[in-house]
């Protein structure tokens, strides 16, 4: 058989899983040990670092007191392979509250982190010649996993380029045509607040997917791990809020971006409780439990936790104030992004930031300028980007890595410190941009000299 792309190394001496073919990546990581390789070898004073799609702020004190102190008390042994009955209580608790909607600790199941979520979910429901359908551009893991449990069968519900604005939008009209088309469907992907695009779904769409997926008796994948992290007083809208949609939703969500978590690989899945019965044999098969130090630091969040005697108690009043914090930079730390970016129009149109910490921006503009094309000879957004990290020193991420609607964009993560990279990376970028519109012979859209000064009245105006 043709050995998947991935195997660099060795022969197999016997015949492998064909469907490895179709198992897809996250870029992400890749490009951070490249960024590595180069920030190593001291060719740049500095890598401006937009491609990280992990948490600025580190994990909040509290959540850090309560681990060291299930560490003391030496909760090192196996836990509750579905996660404790109190955590899993805490968590059903708040999400009844903010979703509207009965659930209790049998709705709810603690996960090594929100990516087994995604496998379990398509292990659990797909049948050979079954489809799965997601957005694109999409987080990358969805199609992969899509793919790889299907032998192929994903549909992408591709976001369509707004011709006025050159934005992306997902219009449900386009996903209503697809279910209509093809009665394999089985399994409905969705994101929001999404990655890599910052965008979020509104209530009224969210409501209509809602009654698409009852129409065509599909089960939803509700991503929404973002939640919290949403600006302009905006509210997230969760499809668990839409009468009768627990028993087809598998709500994917976790402690990773909303509390500065994502090396404790600590996620949980809220879905109907039938599914929570096969997610947690699989769970027994694949990595027998979540660790108890984790378990215990995810249920102080929601409310107080007792494990063996042993009693936690719940920080929900004292993370408030910092994950406010945390969100309200975050929201800064984008508009600046975004107001600094719309200097560069029309060659750089960046997309309002809505909820995560991402930008999407449309380059199609620089890719077809003639120095590009023609001196540099970069063709696709690949290269360009790759062009960006070897030659400027500036990392971000090539937007087809997020599927085939992210063709044009370049994905842009604003998380990291507003002082070292977000302001003066965005800085750095402009003026990267617009020698390349200079050598291209064209009209810049703002003069060089005026960046530096238009710069410090945008920061001023978001961070005063």
């Amino acid at each position: 058989m043709k050995l998947p792309k991935f195997i660099k190394d060795g022969q197999p001496p016997v015949g492998i899983n064909p469907s490895l073919n179709q198992l897809g990546t996250e870029t992400a990581f890749g490009f951070g040990a490249e960024v590595a390789r180069i920030e190593k070898t001291g060719k740049f004073e500095q890598i401006y670092k937009f491609h990280v799609g992990d948490t600025g702020p580190k994990t909040p004190e509290p959540i850090i007191r309560t681990a060291i102190k299930a560490l003391e008390d030496k909760q090192t042994k196996y836990a509750h392979y579905l996660g404790y009955p109190q955590v899993r209580e805490n968590i059903a608790k708040y999400f009844a509250k903010t979703r509207q909607v009965e659930l209790d600790e049998d709705n709810v199941m603690l996960v090594q982190g929100g990516k087994p979520i995604i496998e379990l979910a398509m292990q659990s429901v797909l049948e050979p010649g079954d489809f799965v359908v997601g957005q694109s551009p999409a987080y990358p893991i969805y199609e992969s996993l899509a793919k790889f449990y299907t032998n192929g069968n994903f549909t992408p519900w591709m976001a369509r380029h707004n011709e006025a604005n050159g934005l992306l939008e997902f219009e449900v009209d386009d996903l209503e045509k697809i279910l209509d088309e093809n009665d394999r469907i089985k399994l409905l992907v969705i994101n929001t607040p999404q990655n890599p695009t910052g965008m979020m779904l509104t209530k009224e769409k969210i409501t209509r997917i809602a009654e698409l997926v009852k129409k065509h008796n599909l089960i939803i994948l509700f991503d929404d791990i973002y939640d919290r992290i949403v600006f302009e007083s905006r509210e997230h809208f969760s499809i668990l809020s839409v009468p009768d949609m627990l028993e087809r939703t598998i709500n994917l969500n976790g402690c990773s971006k909303d509390f500065a978590m994502t090396g404790w690989r600590m996620g949980f899945v809220i879905a109907p409780k039938w599914l929570i019965n096969i997610f947690g044999r699989l769970a027994i098969n694949k990595w027998s439990c979540v660790s108890r130090i984790n378990q215990i630091a995810a249920g102080v969040i929601f409310g107080d936790v007792e494990v063996d005697g042993y009693k936690y108690e719940s920080v929900t009043d004292e993370l408030q104030p910092i994950l406010e914090k945390d969100y309200k930079d975050y929201e800064k730390k984008g508009k600046f992004l975004v107001e600094a970016l719309e200097m560069l129009k029309p060659y750089v149109i960046p997309n309002p930031v809505e909820g995560a910490f991402y930008d999407f921006p449309n380059i199609e503009k620089v890719l077809s300028l003639s120095y590009v094309k023609d001196d540099l000879n970069i063709k696709n957004e690949n290269e360009f980007t790759e062009w960006l990290l070897n030659e400027k020193g500036f990392a971000c991420l090539a937007g087809p890595d997020f599927g085939e609607g992210g063709r044009g964009h370049i994905r842009l993560s604003y998380a990291e410190d507003k002082d070292i990279h977000i302001v003066p990376g965005i800085k750095y970028f402009i003026k990267v941009i617009l020698e390349l519109i200079e050598k291209s012979g064209q009209d810049l859209p703002v003069k060089i000299e005026e960046v530096d000064e238009r710069i410090i009245k945008i920061e001023q105006k978001m961070f005063s």
